[in-house]
């Protein structure tokens, strides 16, 4: 394909064998049976706009659906604009054919995104085929906006920044509460419809973070999990392999950091890391709390167990919260948007230091690590709190090596879960790529 001069000055002449795979933006129409066509005068490559003569490139058709739910050939119709918003693109219905073959080609990537139809080729003669459903899916905001919010007489804790917390949780509860952002809004007790799929991945939902993404944590590959190893990464780990220094309790470069990066890289970096919010972070408050004969108590522990008053904010944000390098608040020190349930968080969901409680959906019948450390002792080990197995609240030395590792990521606010999920784990909202 020649590609003439260019309309700019700053431009130069070149000539140009287009091998690579082009995106067309827009859509492009010719008359051709049902379908109506429109020649495009440029497109995109690399940068810059490039003029270019091959009519039988740029070749595509546009149906939209008439009514929801029905996919039948009748129910679409041939247009030519680009609908703003509304649509979704039908993988199953679209495909595109290469001249001189009439074969149908399902595996070229197609997009319709803020009003625009984004097709990649790299065959000349390509022509495609685009079939466009009214979009049903459901948005975070009207999520949240289905959920109803409980108040302090059906059981939720007072809608303040460290409220007290006294006993445990056993009914399902959608409490409001305060973090760094603002308003967050989140699941107590034992609820049934916190449920997320991430491809083949179950997570349940803690709560809808002040700045609209949403923060899941872990519950099995496969099928959903609520009790058993299956809950949590396939083996126990170390917080930290050594445990002789209070910096043991900090994310930094910790053993468990590891583990979870390299899950995170391996499971859902590529397919869904662009879904994932580095700005709400994960909090490893290891702020100097009380000091006793020896003992170094950090602010988790003074708050959890001696004045029984959790929060949703982290304790000296730009040193203790750990967000990606992009993120707007935090230390940005993460590489990957993946960490660890806090204490407080385990706390608001209806644990209790020291208390059993199995019937809150935190329970797993494992003990598993969180990301509040607890104390150091001088001369001894660090400690680290944890969601013990029989569903309490508690502590153990970071070197300890049968505790589990439950990832906890923090979907965007923008993110869109297909349409008919209920949240159950038969039926849970399930992630949109």
């Amino acid at each position: 394909m020649k590609l003439e001069k260019l309309s700019r000055g700053r431009f130069i002449k070149t000539s140009i064998i287009v091998l690579v795979v082009i995106s067309i933006f827009g859509v492009i129409f010719i008359n051709r049976s049902k379908a109506k066509y429109r020649v495009t005068q440029s497109i995109q490559v690399v940068s810059g706009e490039v003029n270019y003569k091959v009519p039988d490139l740029n070749v595509l058709a546009l149906y939209k659906q008439k009514s929801k739910g029905d996919t039948s050939e009748s129910n679409y119709e041939s247009i030519t604009d680009v609908p703003a918003s509304g649509y979704t693109v039908n993988a199953d219905k679209s495909y595109c054919t290469i001249a001189g073959n009439d074969a149908k080609l399902k595996d070229i990537p197609m997009e319709y995104k803020d009003g625009r139809v984004s097709i990649s080729i790299n065959k000349k003669g390509t022509k495609c085929y685009v079939y466009l459903d009214i979009d049903n899916s459901i948005k975070v905001p009207n999520l949240l906006a289905s959920l109803k919010v409980n108040s302090t007489s059906d059981g939720c804790p007072a809608y303040e920044d460290a409220p007290s917390v006294t006993t445990t949780e056993t009914k399902a509860l959608f409490c409001k509460g305060k973090d760094d952002f603002g308003d967050t809004y989140y699941f107590r007790g034992n609820p049934t419809n916190n449920w997320v799929k991430i491809g083949n991945f179950y997570w349940r939902i803690i709560r809808f973070n002040g700045n609209g993404s949403i923060r899941l944590i872990y519950s099995g590959s496969g099928s959903a999990q609520t009790s058993g190893t299956g809950t949590q990464l396939s083996s126990t780990s170390a917080y930290n392999n050594s445990a002789n220094n209070a910096q043991y309790v900090k994310y930094d470069n910790s053993t468990i950091k590891g583990v979870l990066d390299s899950w995170y890289n391996t499971n859902l970096k590529s397919t869904y890391g662009s879904k994932m919010d580095g700005s709400a972070g994960f909090c490893n408050d290891a702020d100097n709390g009380t000091y006793n004969s020896g003992v170094q108590y950090f602010k988790p522990y003074d708050r959890l167990y001696t004045n029984k008053k959790p929060t949703f904010k982290c304790g000296t944000p730009t040193t203790n919260l750990y967000t990606t390098s992009g993120g707007t608040k935090g230390n940005q020190k993460l590489t990957n948007p993946i960490g660890l349930i806090t204490v407080d968080e385990a706390s608001f969901a209806g644990g209790l230091y020291g208390t059993a409680n199995s019937g809150y959906y935190l329970y797993t019948n494992q003990a598993y690590w969180t990301m509040s450390p607890t104390h150091y002792v001088s001369g001894g080990s660090a400690l680290v709190l944890i969601v013990n197995s029989n569903g309490s609240l508690y502590y153990g030395p970071v070197h300890n090596t049968t505790n589990g590792a439950r990832p906890v990521i923090n979907l965007k606010a923008d993110t869109t879960f297909k349409e008919g999920g209920t949240g159950t784990s038969t039926n849970p909202y399930v992630v949109v790529i």
